[in-house]
């Protein structure tokens, strides 16, 4: 074999599918032949096995040729082209390092998910493609399942694929021809879903995904639903800018209802009927203006209270009332400006509108280059609480109210460390807060009467109307004026650590290299010291909502400053997690945090101490992962929750998971205990089941169930399966379901692809 070692100002640089070369420079090539190698008249020669390397990539061949003067390389007989990613193969190519153009006969190689074979292939840039007497496949084998046989294909790497006189095989036999395809990489095709609900009937639920410019994939929508009638949609999907960092989205309905619909508005709760046309607008974005200037959008406009329960089931778990609001934000590494603007859109939602509200939020920086920590933050608003103006459906119609609040907070820290190994924070600050309009919202008299057995005079009792604590909402308001409201506030945390290592302890089946147990014991004390108004006197915009889980008592992560008053609060905490090594870096193979409150004075909640929490994390191996949160009571007042998560991989084949929630004598939330169960089997290369099934134990009913069947088809999945819904007073529902999903590609559309919609897809229905 005889080697040399030609140092030529060339790159050879060939990429994935694409052949794209790198930009021309110095490099040397290093070429290998076992037979002949020579120069000719300036043009290299290599004969006879071949290689050509160049950093990554390895190009084998018969003979090879390369022209100094015209950047030309041949390559001739048994080409292949080894990249970091993939494989390609050919007979004759002939390609250009300079002008980055190629040419390539019988050549083939593949793109994931797709693989592809070309009787001629010619790159005339490395931004566009062309390829003749093509067949492109998804399944990798040499008699594929299906393969579709353009004439011709135009390619634009991660942008467009276009294809005229196309045919679709399926084996050998062609089922569909398509004169012009013009597809979209990321969405693009057909979708179709046929299935049954109790609720909607028979459903059949269609869908053509299509480019409209560079980073913006539009989808038209056309579905029929018996108990709905028809229906129609459009949805945009938007990625632009640098980096595709402005993204956003549109999804619109109109629903043509032909017949009364029966809707539930809640488990448990009567049915109503609607005869109305329905619809729904929404639209979600971020757009960049600099780069440290972005807005966002957020509106979503309902025609009724129902439609995403009727319509988008998943959504509607998720954020049953969605927002409506314009924001735009300054960032800067040491503050960010917010204008914010939140409006009522739908009259059946409740909603704090703020037109608008301006926000300076300065992030923690040393102040003026001392030791002492400053944060802080103003804002000014013109807020309106807007209730519904809706009450056939069930809502009490409340007086709206609005005011303009200018609030300002500033707050001064200074972390220490005393003895080397205790962390100790004291901080102060101060907040005042002004309004246009206060009021109250008070609870009317009764007019209960009492009669005098002997005189028989009649009294009228309750006369004088009462407070309502933290102004809940009921139908009298009584308006004030403007108020000013200063807040004090202080704090103390105390932390520290200490961990020890033993290294004795070993289990590779457990996952254990080794262990370290570190113990964080902290302590936080928050003081707030209202020196104006009660919150019962001031309108509640930014208010506290009641919660199963303890609220913030540091600033400033409590955000309610409607509700502030003065409280005096200490919490009390350790931290506890057990490391090991893996993969070279520290794993966090268990943690626990166990943390109370002792409330001197809690402006909400009765009880001296709260609920004593410990949130569990164990993660010993990638196949098992077990998470508990709970909270026990401590005094009388209290209340149990435990909310547990379980998922295990006991064998190849099978895995499932068990999650239980439960909570019991909290007066906000009714009790609860349910089960959910998921399980998934592959029983073999062909077939796989799964189940989900959901049961509450209070009220004796399996609130919901899902079934699957999978079938491997080599290239696609098949899946066949119900599901029941019992609304636990309501109606019970149920549905079957069948889809096919392209295999080595769920998230891409094919020229046919029969695949779920977007209105109900089961989780985990194929695995």
């Amino acid at each position: 074999m005889r080697k040399f070692l030609l140092s030529l100002c060339l790159l050879a640089a060939l990429t994935p599918v694409r052949a794209q070369f790198a930009s021309f420079g110095d490099s040397p090539v290093e070429i290998t032949a076992d037979g002949n190698t020579r120069f000719d008249q300036g043009v290299a020669i290599a004969e006879d096995n071949v290689q050509i390397h160049y950093g990554k990539y390895s190009i084998f061949c018969d003979y090879a040729e390369y022209n100094p003067d015209t950047r030309d390389v041949l390559l001739v007989g048994n080409i292949r082209v080894y990249t970091p990613d993939q494989v390609l193969s050919g007979q004759r190519a002939l390609f250009n390092l300079e002008s980055k153009q190629m040419r390539a006969l019988e050549f083939s190689g593949s793109q994931y998910p797709a693989f592809f074979r070309a009787f001629n292939f010619r790159a005339i840039s490395p931004k566009e493609f062309r390829i003749r007497d093509a067949s492109v496949t998804t399944h990798d084998s040499s008699q594929p399942d299906f393969h579709v046989r353009p004439r011709s294909m135009r390619f634009y790497p991660d942008s467009r694929v276009i294809m005229t006189n196309s045919t679709l095989y399926v084996g050998q036999t062609p089922i569909f021809w398509f004169p012009y395809i013009y597809a979209n990489l990321d969405s693009t095709g057909f979708e179709f879903l046929p299935g049954y609900d109790s609720r909607w009937g028979a459903y059949l639920l269609l869908g053509y995904g299509f480019p409209i410019v560079q980073g913006i994939n539009g989808k038209v929508r056309l579905e029929e639903r018996t108990e709905f009638g028809p229906s129609a949609g459009l949805d945009l999907d938007m990625n632009y800018g640098p980096s595709n960092r402005n993204f956003g989205k549109l999804r619109s309905d109109y629903v043509f209802e032909t017949k009364d619909v029966t809707s539930v508005e809640a488990p448990g709760e009567p049915a109503e009927t609607k005869t109305t046309n329905r619809y729904r607008v929404a639209f979600q974005q971020r757009l960049f203006l600099a780069d440290d200037i972005y807005g966002t959008a957020d509106i979503n406009v309902l025609s009724d209270v129902d439609f995403l329960e009727d319509f988008y089931r998943r959504e509607f778990a998720t954020d049953p009332q969605p927002d409506n609001s314009l924001s735009l934000t300054k960032w800067d590494e040491v503050y960010t400006l917010t204008l914010l603007g939140r409006w009522q859109v739908n009259d059946f939602q409740d909603v704090t509108e703020r037109k608008p509200e301006f926000v300076f939020d300065f992030k923690q920086q040393p102040f003026f280059g001392l030791p002492v920590q400053y944060d802080g933050e103003t804002g000014v608003a013109s807020l309106r609480r807007a209730f519904s103006n809706n009450p056939s459906f069930g809502e009490t119609e409340f007086p709206d109210y609005s005011a303009t609040r200018f609030d300002t907070f500033h707050q001064w820290s200074l972390p220490s460390k005393l003895f080397g190994w205790l962390n100790v924070t004291p901080k102060a600050g101060i907040r005042g807060t002004y309004y246009s309009q206060s009021g109250s919202f008070v609870t009317p008299s009764t007019g209960n009467t009492a009669i005098d057995p002997i005189t028989g005079e009649v009294t009228t009792l309750d006369q004088t109307d009462t407070s309502n604590p933290l102004n809940n909402p009921s139908p009298t308001l009584e308006t004030k004026g403007g108020v000013f409201r200063p807040i004090a506030n202080y704090g103390l945390t105390v932390s520290t650590k200490f961990s020890r290592a033993f290294e004795q302890v070993q289990s590779r089946w457990l996952g254990l290299d080794g262990l370290r147990h570190v113990v964080e014991p902290f302590v936080n004390y928050s003081g707030v010291y209202n020196m104006g108004e009660s919150p019962d006197n001031i309108y509640q915009f930014d208010r506290v909502v009641q919660s199963t889980q303890l609220l913030p008592i540091d600033f400033p992560q409590f955000t309610a400053i409607d509700s502030l008053d003065t409280w005096n609060i200490t919490r009390l905490g350790v931290g506890q997690r057990l490391q090991t090594r893996r993969d070279n870096a520290t794993y966090q193979w268990f943690s626990l945090n166990s943390f109370v409150d002792v409330n001197f004075d809690n402006p909400y909640s009765d009880a001296p101490i709260s609920n004593f929490f410990n949130v569990v994390q164990f993660n010993p191996v990638p196949w098992s992962a077990l998470s508990v949160a709970s909270q026990i009571p401590m005094v009388t007042e209290g209340f149990t929750e435990v909310n547990t998560s379980l998922s295990f991989m006991p064998a190849r084949d099978f895995r499932f998971s068990v999650g239980h929630r439960y909570i019991d004598g909290n007066p906000n939330f009714t009790d609860n205990s349910q089960v959910d169960f998921y399980a998934y089997w592959r029983i073999n290369d062909n077939w796989s089941v799964s189940l989900y099934e959901q049961y509450e134990f209070v009220s004796q009913v399996m609130q919901y169930q899902r079934y699957f069947i999978n079938r491997d088809l080599t290239s696609w999945v098949a899946s066949i399966g119900a599901e029941v819904r019992d609304n636990e007073g309501g109606d019970q529902e149920f549905g079957f379901l069948f889809m096919m999903t392209l295999k080595d590609a769920p998230q891409i559309s094919l020229p046919f692809n029969i695949s779920p919609g977007p209105t109900e897809q089961p989780a985990g229905a194929v695995d």
